[in-house]
């Protein structure tokens, strides 16, 4: 007779989203397409299906502690399923610690057919719970080769102890979850690639006006300052006639580098086209706004660009006296309310591009602040 379905609860995806993000470049990923939290209940159904157990569970670690170094992860909770798993959905548990903590520190699998004389069995989270486990399953979760989780089965329906097949079994479901959550990786990959510029590394102009138009209805629905930066290098067609267009390219993608280590927490950073910049600045007001000018512009100027040889053991080049004209607009300060949205978004655009053409007049390398629509 086949098990019961279990009800089986997830994180949410906006919080799954976070165990997922395995590299530095997703970072700025704020939600994702696809639903994992769905493939996520179907792989413990159908582990249940094919090993009937009172509970099981899906474990995975934190990524952005492996990035900060941290010498203990944890493991969270993110699927679960039996009679106190409303109890242990988001628990986390040291990475080190009972059998989950074995399985995801040394990548082999567990079967315990008798935790009471598993030395590796805490008994903590039944203690939490008050749930009783009498046997436990499981394996690690790989992605890529980086062990990232452990997949649980606990007390076998039937009251007899976990086989070798029950193993080869769940080793098919790791590999299941494996493959999902490497599809939202290359899912979450695609889309920053169709976002971002291809030279240097910021966001395209396509997701400028994107973001740009999220942004100004946040500012309006809220309250709160926006402003704009609008940068564009000075006398750039010198450096590719001197010195060619590769060191032109290069100049720009060191230039973008600059603009994400200078740029405040939560500023936007794009590439506009040619050696045009633009960055985003929410929350900000224009005297914010220009203090950010003025020292994306101040390092510019004392920046060497192409200081280091490159990869193809080309010598440095070592480029100073470059320098930017910076465009400063206000939204609440300078943008007329009237019209339609995407007339203000255009204005913001436009009263940047306008103010850093008169730093241009006014003799380069400085900062000017638009003049109110």
């Amino acid at each position: 007779m086949a098990a019961a379905r279990p009800e089986i609860l997830t994180l949410s995806p906006d919080e799954i989203s976070r165990f997922l993000m395995r590299t530095r470049r997703q970072r700025d990923v704020a939600a994702w397409e696809v639903r994992l939290d769905g493939h996520l209940r179907e792989i413990l159904e159908r582990a249940n299906e094919f090993v009937p157990s009172a509970a099981g569970s899906i474990l995975l670690d934190d990524p952005r502690a492996k990035l900060a170094g941290t010498q203990v992860n944890r493991l969270t909770f993110i699927a679960v399923f039996g009679a106190t798993a409303a109890k242990l959905l988001g628990q986390r548990i040291p990475a080190t610690r009972g059998i989950a903590g074995r399985i995801y520190s040394t990548g082999a699998p567990h079967v315990s057919p008798d935790l009471s004389s598993d030395p590796y069995f805490t008994g903590e989270i039944d203690q939490e719970s008050g749930f009783t486990s009498r046997s436990i399953i499981g394996v690690p979760v790989i992605v890529g080769e980086s062990i990232c989780g452990v997949l649980e089965l606990v007390n076998r329906l039937d009251g007899q102890p976990y086989e070798p097949r029950d193993l080869n079994l769940l080793r098919i479901f790791a590999g299941y979850i494996s493959s999902s959550i490497q599809n939202a990786l290359d899912a979450i990959r695609a889309r920053e690639l169709a976002r971002r510029d291809d030279l240097t590394g910021l966001f395209n102009d396509r997701f400028l006006h994107s973001r740009l138009h999220e942004e100004i209805e946040r500012a309006e629905n809220d309250g709160t300052d926006l402003a704009l930066l609008f940068l564009d290098l000075d006398d750039f067609k010198r450096i590719n006639d001197m010195h060619g267009h590769l060191a032109g390219s290069r100049t720009l993608t060191e230039l973008g580098g600059m603009l994400v280590n200078v740029a405040p927490a939560g500023a936007v950073c794009a590439r506009y086209g040619g050696d045009e910049f633009v960055i985003i600045l929410p929350g900000a007001d224009a005297a914010r706004a220009v203090m950010t000018a003025e020292e994306v512009r101040q390092r510019i100027a004392a920046h060497t660009f192409l200081a280091a040889p490159t990869a193809e053991g080309r010598l440095p080049l070592r480029l100073r006296n470059i320098s930017a004209s910076v465009g400063v607009s206000s939204y609440h300060e300078h943008v007329a309310s009237r019209g339609e949205a995407e007339r203000r978004e255009n204005a913001l655009l436009r009263l940047a591009d306008t103010a850093m053409y008169d730093a241009k007049h006014r003799g380069k390398n400085c900062v000017v602040v638009a003049e109110p629509e």
